[in-house]
């Protein structure tokens, strides 16, 4: 539709309503900008709109959206709207076409599903969209689909649509717009929007009753200077605190002054034009007259800043590029303080009280947001958040006053950080140390050149001493490995020196990155093995500073298309490579085995182990404090996972609901879950390209309430009638007492079918071996005997992976093995993480690979088994 219906019904000298320009040609576009606003007109109702073909199409959803799948939500299309619209909230006076309170209830960019490439207009008019949202509300996946005018022919009923929500990771069941009613912009209620002043008018209320300075004249940035904290080094209590968590973002100070607010950075620069979304939302606030502090911040998709996602928006100076980007990479500005309001200067308050007051005013869930903090408990609060890998807290004196200087009475402690280094060299040790003193440390920039860091001197033991020493005087050489140090940048002593080749990775702990790009208090952890130096990027404060990320190109073929590409493309390669945290960490007490060792045993057995895990979802068990330490499942992936980590969403019945399962298809994606302390990998016996269709039959020979022994006799008797209806079996450990039998299957059968034929083999071998084997899933009336479970061959059940560590003493690993190795004294923890590398080398060729490569067919083998039943039955009528 053109505008002209939208201003047909409206005048532009009665309504607040953006009239908005003319819409504009664009070529087809995959993806726009996404608005829903919630109207209080004559009935209540939500308008759900999509940006396609230089306008907003349009719909009003009676009952809102949802993020249930069961509520399929009416959606009438009405007008389309101006894009200008997408930024409006006011009230439109009684009247007026649409009177009521309008507020933006969710912002963000949409993207087609389905087809991938194809247009939304041509897919609106075909009657069914199915698109993915992003925003600060919503996310996932929604269809729309028109039901109406198909049978009766009326055109009034062809605008009669259903909004549904797929079923994802995002999928809820409870009332978002119950949990969510405010507006994404000005933080109002719907219910608050039509008396909008309200809460300023209380707050400088307050005010007036204090004896605080007036402000004459405007507000101007040099008159408000921002207050500065010092550095503290631990955590501490105090009834006398309040604790803030510390932003990684850019600090600003907005100010309005009647007109459009101004953000200015802390060394007065003004940065409006940067964001766009967060000036917005400022100017959507009912206050004409204020000054607030606050951090900007982009937020990751678990909510936590990333300072990596607001280097995109730092040094765009493109007008249109800024606006994509405040869609595809929003930023939010948590504001921790307020230092004017209306004519009032209110920094001598109290900061306690400065805070209260500014509670009042901000309510957003948006680009502008309050910050909360904590009361006396520093301690709690810092650990909570370095559990949670952010940068750190501030400590501020509840009864200060905000002061134009570095104070005391802020003070800002931070989480440590830990980094990879590449070893360039090492210095003469000095006093009683012994072979060198201070490891030189480096990273590379994206030039390819190494970058001179620091260096390290503390962490080391005697031995470890002796250790690196030694791996540092194989690889001496005789110049620096380091590019010339540029202005400003730490400096190589020239004496007592050692250079050696770039091949040692070392992971260090720090505080924080100096301004000339060293690191402060920095302590040895270890070497990394088998990491690649290259991977050892360069990230101190010159490179956040200057490494302005790419962004999308200008598309004249239309804004959506650009909004896609600021959304998903033009970031920096994030390094395929997995670090390795608190390595040190023992896992397993009594032997010793730490974090490390966990890590380096599945890298090293990574090329036996991929190809059982290749293609197939799999469940971690993660035991963050090691074996004798609490457990937990896992099975959707972590939202901060690295995107080169895959993953897959399927449907859970279960759940009811989609989850994001690892698919591990890499060395380091082992490593990564392993640094999870994830030590066990469970894998599902399908793989993606035939979920429903199963690799085996699967024969889980558990020994609960018997013995390895026993276990091997009924293994065996597995085996007898595999072969004997003509399929050949494979044989591994459980890595615990029991054993897997596999025979390997064309993926051509359904769960269903695998597992009905694994039973009827089961029950063969029970009525050969009765006082051994047993079907019995009760281990309190198994009496001795040994379980054959064949109900772990189903959708979305798991078995422990091929190579999979478990958590018993001495590491033990689910082995594969030959048959003839199948003996009753069989010890299955001889097979573990220090044993098993060494034993498939020695092996040459995995004798359980045919579990994979010798897909084999039930069709001969199910006539086979079905005689032998019928004769056991015939021997059994013949006895009675």
């Amino acid at each position: 539709m053109a505008l002209e219906k939208y201003r047909s019904k409206r005048n532009a000298e009665r309504t607040p309503e953006p009239f908005g320009t003319a819409p504009r040609a664009t070529n087809p576009a995959v993806s726009g900008i996404f608005v829903i606003q919630k109207h209080a007109a004559r009935r209540l109702h939500y308008d759900f709109r999509l940006e396609m073909e230089g306008v907003l199409r349009s719909w009003a959803v009676p009952k809102g959206p949802s993020l249930d799948p069961a509520n399929k939500h009416l959606a009438v299309a009405v007008e389309d709207h101006p894009l200008e619209y997408g930024d409006f909230e006011g009230a439109i006076p009684e009247g007026n076409y649409g009177a009521g309170a309008v507020i933006v209830w969710d912002r963000g960019i949409y993207t087609i599903l389905d087809p991938p490439d194809g247009n939304p207009a041509d897919a609106v008019r075909k009657g069914k969209l199915d698109i993915q949202l992003h925003g600060f509300k919503l996310n996932g996946a929604f269809t729309l689909v028109r039901t109406g005018g198909r049978r009766s022919g009326n055109d009034k009923d062809k605008n009669n649509w259903l909004l549904i929500k797929k079923r994802d990771e995002f999928a809820r069941s409870d009332d978002v717009l119950e949990v969510h009613p405010r507006s994404v912009l000005s933080g109002l209620t719907v219910e608050e929007m039509r008396d909008a002043p309200a809460a300023g008018l209380r707050v400088a209320a307050k005010l007036a009753r204090r004896d605080l300075p007036e402000l004459a004249g405007g507000l101007k940035f040099k008159d408000f200077p921002p207050m500065l904290a010092k550095t503290a080094d631990q955590p501490f209590d105090g009834d006398n605190w309040l604790f803030e968590l510390k932003y990684d973002g850019v600090r600003v100070i907005a100010i309005r002054d009647g007109a459009a607010v101004q953000l200015f950075a802390r060394s007065g620069t003004e940065v409006t034009a940067r964001y766009p979304e967060v000036a917005l939302a400022f100017n959507a606030l009912p206050y004409d007259r204020f000054v607030m502090d606050g951090e900007i911040v982009a937020l990751d998709e678990a909510g936590r800043p990333s300072f990596q996602l607001l280097q995109r928006r730092m040094h765009v100076q493109d007008a249109r590029q800024v606006a994509r980007l405040s869609f595809a990479v929003p930023a939010c500005d948590y504001i921790f303080d307020l230092l004017a309001f209306d004519r009032f200067d209110t920094r001598p308050i109290p900061l306690e009280e400065r805070k209260k007051l500014l509670r009042e005013l901000i309510h957003g869930e948006g680009p502008v947001r309050y910050c909360d903090y904590v009361l006396a408990r520093g301690s709690d609060f810092y650990h909570a958040v370095q559990e949670q890998g952010l940068e750190g807290i501030v400590a501020k004196r509840r009864d200060a006053p905000y002061r134009a200087t570095r104070s005391e009475a802020w003070l800002k402690i931070k989480c440590p950080l830990t980094r990879r280094f590449v070893i360039g060299g090492y210095t003469d040790p000095g006093g009683t140390r012994t072979h060198f003193g201070a490891l030189l440390l480096g990273q590379y920039e994206r030039d390819g050149s190494l970058r001179f860091t620091d260096k390290v001197g503390t962490g080391f033991d005697r031995e470890r001493l002796r250790k690196i020493y030694a791996l540092l005087k194989q690889r001496e050489r005789p110049s620096s490995p380091f590019r010339k140090p540029g202005r400003k940048e730490p400096v190589v002593a020239q004496k007592n020196v050692h250079f050696v080749e770039p091949e040692l990775v070392a992971e260090v702990r720090f505080s924080e990155w100096t301004d000339s790009g060293g690191i402060r208090q920095p302590s040895f952890l270890g070497l990394v093995q088998d990491a690649d130096p290259r991977q050892c990027f360069y990230d101190g404060p010159q490179e956040s500073e200057s490494r302005a990320e790419p962004v999308a190109s200008e598309n004249p073929g239309g804004r959506g298309v650009a909004i896609q590409e600021a959304a998903g493309g033009a970031k920096r390669a994030e390094p395929n490579t997995a670090t390795v945290t608190h390595p040190e960490k023992v896992f397993w007490p009594k032997d010793g085995y730490t974090k490390g060792d966990l890590v380096a045993y599945y890298r090293a057995i990574s090329k036996w182990m991929l190809p059982y895990l290749k293609d197939r979802p799999v469940m971690l068990t993660r035991y963050p404090d090691g074996i004798d330490g609490k457990m937990f499942y896992q099975k959707d992936a972590p939202a901060f996972a690295p995107p080169w980590l895959r993953t897959e969403k399927i449907y859970s019945e279960d759940s009811q609901r989609e989850i994001s399962y690892f698919v591990i298809d890499s060395e380091e994606a082992l490593a990564y879950v392993a640094n999870l302390a994830a030590i066990t990998i469970h894998m599902w016996s399908s793989r993606i390209t035939h979920l429903e269709r199963p690799d085996w039959l699967l024969f889980d020979i558990d020994p609960k309430g018997s013995t390895t022994r026993v276990a091997v006799d009924v293994a065996r008797e597995v085996a007898t009638v595999l072969r004997q209806i003509g399929l050949e079996p494979c044989l591994k450990t459980s890595g615990q007492m029991g054993l897997h039998v596999v025979v390997g299957l064309k993926p051509k059968y359904t769960y269903e079918q695998a597992r009905m034929f694994s039973e009827l083999v089961a029950g063969v071998v029970v009525k050969r071996i009765p006082k051994l084997a047993t079907i019995n899933r009760n281990p309190r009336t198994r009496e001795g005997r040994v379980y054959i479970d064949y109900l772990q061959l189903g959708h979305g059940k798991t078995i422990a992976a091929t190579f999979s560590v478990r958590t018993l003493a001495g590491a033990p690993v689910s082995a594969p093995m030959k048959w003839d190795e199948l003996r009753p004294d069989l010890d299955p923890g001889i097979y573990n993480i220090k044993t098993i590398v060494a034993r498939m080398a020695r092996l040459g060729r995995d004798p359980f690979r045919d579990a994979l490569d010798n897909q084999q067919n039930l069709e001969e083998a199910m006539p086979r088994l079905e005689e032998i039943i019928s004769d056991a039955g015939r021997a059994k009528s013949a006895q009675a």
